[in-house]
């Protein structure tokens, strides 16, 4: 019985279906992912690479990757899946 609880109360903490308007995450002018996984209580967030650009998404559900400097962040691309774990140090190399 205590399992179930258990489950029941981590299935609410992550969110497996993303019901926010935070759809895409655009991580640079030319790369944007679509949001599988979102969880604000864990604050992690995972997207997978599209081919999509700027124009054929709607501006209110993409987000920039700084938005999310405070979360962990795992992008999963042709080649695999890669963490952001020092977020500061990511944005400086990209600059």
């Amino acid at each position: 019985m205590e399992d179930v609880k258990q489950r029941k109360e981590d299935s609410r903490r992550k969110t497996e279906i993303n019901n926010t308007k935070i759809k895409y995450i655009l991580v640079t002018d030319t790369k944007i992912y679509k949001i599988k996984k979102i969880s604000f209580f864990y604050m992690e967030i995972e997207g997978v690479e599209t081919d999509l650009t700027v124009d054929n998404v709607p501006e209110d559900e993409t987000w920039d990757l700084e938005e999310f400097k405070n979360y962990k962040v795992k992008l999963v691309n042709g080649s695999g899946k890669a963490e952001i774990v020092d977020f500061s140090v990511w944005v400086n190399g990209r600059k």
